[in-house]
């Protein structure tokens, strides 16, 4: 399957294992699982302000910079998020060293993001709109533009692939991804036996 250069996706690498009859071993391949990358719809009025905000600066959604350009959401934030704050003021410095050019920075910044994701939905979130997906999508799509190497865990990954089947649930099956996904589940399964 070739990739539609105008769609977004993650790849993530699917072993599977072939029989070869006249050899009589079996071979491991990699294959790659696409999986495009759904835009994020803002949840309020509030939240399309915000994701226009940033979007119009080709930027991801900062929450250190939220509190800055809308006050209004400082106490929610606060209140939401204090205990984490200050994985939220590095990710905004990766953020920033990310726009200056640091390649790292992006990737790093792509970490913390997986991790902050698990603490989510929180009210701030329910205000600001689904802006750690944003950034998700945000920074794969910047890594594979600056063609650095990564892999997220499983669990973001089976996230993707859930928001992907969602917006495709009313269209005929792809019968090839859902091969390919079955392959990666079962994968995922074997590695915790």
């Amino acid at each position: 399957m070739i990739a539609d250069p105008s769609k977004y996706y993650y790849i993530e690498p699917v072993e599977i294992e072939v029989y070869l009859k006249k050899a009589g071993k079996v071979r491991t391949v990699i294959k790659d699982l696409f999986v495009e990358l759904i835009p994020v719809e803002p949840s309020s009025e509030k939240s399309r302000e915000i994701f226009e905000h940033f979007g119009s600066k080709a930027e991801p959604i900062d929450l250190m910079e939220v509190q800055n350009e809308f006050p209004e959401l400082i106490k929610a934030i606060y209140d939401s998020y204090y205990q984490n704050m200050d994985l939220f003021e590095k990710l905004s410095m990766h953020f920033k060293s990310g726009l200056t050019g640091s390649n790292d920075s992006w990737r790093m910044a792509l970490y913390f993001t997986e991790l902050l994701m698990k603490y989510e939905p929180t009210v701030a979130s329910k205000l600001i709109g689904d802006f750690q997906t944003y950034n998700l999508n945000y920074l794969i799509i910047k890594l594979n533009q600056i063609k650095e190497p990564f892999l997220l865990e499983d669990s973001t990954v089976a996230y993707l692939i859930k928001r992907r089947n969602m917006a495709y649930r009313d269209q005929p099956r792809d019968k090839e991804f859902d091969k390919l996904v079955e392959l990666w589940e079962y994968n995922v399964k074997e590695k915790f036996y």
